[in-house]
């Protein structure tokens, strides 16, 4: 492998030599993580004739990475022909010709490949052979446990494995990785041994800034040490665990469960909720809305007299007016069996709230998202796991989506004694990305409409 490559860092620089058989890279956000890996794939690959697997939870970020590896090749492709014109004085066609840009396939001169996989079912990956990538490995689920023990025997024949994420949690196998510099090569680096390194920080004007600007630019002391000073920060863990969530998808495994996903007009069944057979109890709502960008979800509980919950119907909402959401919710409103709801009355949801809470009177409550009113909801949602009441979709399922969503919230405890308060963080949802935890912030807002009573419903709308 080249000695160094001029437009690397000092830390890219360490990790693009590095030859090691596991190599581990805890870099602060932005640093490059992929950047510095798809060099290192694409020119090992042409090296050494040898396949890479880039492996991530989604298809989406695979191919970011890929895209990266597809830009090394052309820049390497540019490089080879400048050397061979200067020294033969032509281009070699023939050579030219080997590397090949597939859709998320890239070929490469001698034999070589690198190839982009979703891999959010490890098993599916088990008869490859050869180099893996895994990216943003800490977001994997069940702490990326069964991708290793699945997807590592790949690598068994002298291949390497490059594991890359910023921390997570302390219960992954990243962290593992990271912590054992005596089994694997660890590359570690953060916000300030970078910028120690010559790295720049830009303010909100584009200038070069100091750290301390910077950090108070993000604005969040917890979140800033995890993925900046790249800390497995103790404190700051998924708000439900994973295996908490696995007992509330096999509580509702044989349970009835219907989506509705309605992009503009488009995937609107008018009857969808008159579809819904609730033989006891009510419905209890929870609506996060969004206009744009953001999921818009309404969230409907099937709550039985028992006081167990059960995720019966979900509606997931793009691009879609206010008018029309309104519809939906007064739709899921006006079921039989009765119903009770909380809505997300922050910024754009005000106005459709107020509208909700005037013609449902004690039966709808708007729920502004102040710092303290999610603390309370992030409380709500964690006890109806704790306790069991909440069934969802089984977790093996196409579904699954519904539980990634609530644990990508993570929590951290401020204060002590009875001052203490829970402070939520909105992470990524692998297998959803446009959602920011939309899904789960409805699911708690219905918890929370459990404490309403049904009321008279008004004829008329305004």
């Amino acid at each position: 492998m080249a000695d160094k490559l001029p437009i690397l860092d000092p830390a890219q620089q360490r990790f693009f030599v590095d030859t090691a058989r596991v190599q581990v890279a805890c870099w602060h956000r932005q640093k490059g993580k992929d950047f510095t890996t798809a060099a290192k794939a694409v020119l090992h690959a042409m090296e050494h004739r040898q396949p890479w697997y880039i492996v991530s939870l989604t298809q989406r970020q695979a191919d970011e990475t890929f895209a990266k590896c597809v830009a090394w090749a052309k820049a390497y492709q540019v490089a080879i022909d400048h050397i061979t014109e200067r020294e033969y004085g032509e281009r070699d066609a023939a050579l030219d010709e080997e590397f090949q840009f597939k859709a998320r396939e890239l070929h490469l001169p001698g034999g070589g490949k690198v190839v982009s996989l979703p891999g959010r079912n490890p098993d599916t990956l088990a008869g490859l052979t050869g180099n893996v990538i895994f990216t943003e490995f800490g977001l994997f689920p069940n702490g990326g446990y069964d991708h290793w023990r699945v997807v590592f025997p790949l690598a068994t024949r002298g291949f390497h494995v490059i594991t890359i994420s910023t921390p997570r949690g302390r219960n992954t196998k990243f962290f593992e990785l990271v912590n054992d510099a005596d089994t694997y090569s660890v590359h570690r680096c953060n916000i300030h041994q970078s910028v120690a390194e010559g790295f720049v920080l830009r303010d909100q004007h584009g200038e070069p800034c100091s750290l301390e600007t910077f950090k108070a630019l993000y604005g969040d002391d917890a979140g800033w040490r995890r993925e900046y000073e790249c800390e497995f920060t103790g404190d700051l863990d998924a708000l439900v665990s994973w295996a908490r969530l696995m007992d509330a998808g096999e509580r509702g495994r044989d349970l009835p469960f219907d989506v509705m996903n309605v992009e503009g007009e488009a995937g609107l069944e008018l009857d969808f909720f008159a579809g819904l057979d609730i033989p006891d109890g009510r419905l209890e709502l929870g609506w996060d809305v969004a206009r744009r960008g953001h999921l818009s979800a309404l969230w409907v509980n099937h709550a039985r007299p028992s006081g167990e919950k059960r995720l019966r119907a979900l509606v997931l909402m793009r691009n879609v007016t206010f008018e029309l959401q309104r519809g939906i919710v007064r739709a899921a409103m006006e079921h039989p069996a009765g119903a009770v709801g909380c809505g997300d009355a922050t910024g754009l949801g005000m106005d459709s709230n107020e509208t909700l809470k005037t013609h449902y009177a004690d039966s709808w409550e708007p729920v502004e998202f102040t710092a303290k009113r999610k603390s309370e909801l992030g409380s709500t949602l964690a006890t109806a796991f704790i306790d069991g009441a909440q069934a969802l979709p089984p977790l093996d399922g196409e579904h699954k989506y519904v539980a990634a969503d609530i644990y990508a919230i993570q929590k951290e405890e401020e204060g002590a004694g009875a001052s203490r308060r829970l402070k939520l963080h909105e992470t990524e949802n692998p297998l959803l990305p446009e959602s920011h935890c939309d899904i789960a912030y409805a699911g708690a807002l219905a918890l929370r409409a459990a404490t309403l009573e049904n009321a008279p419903v008004r004829v008329s709308w305004l």
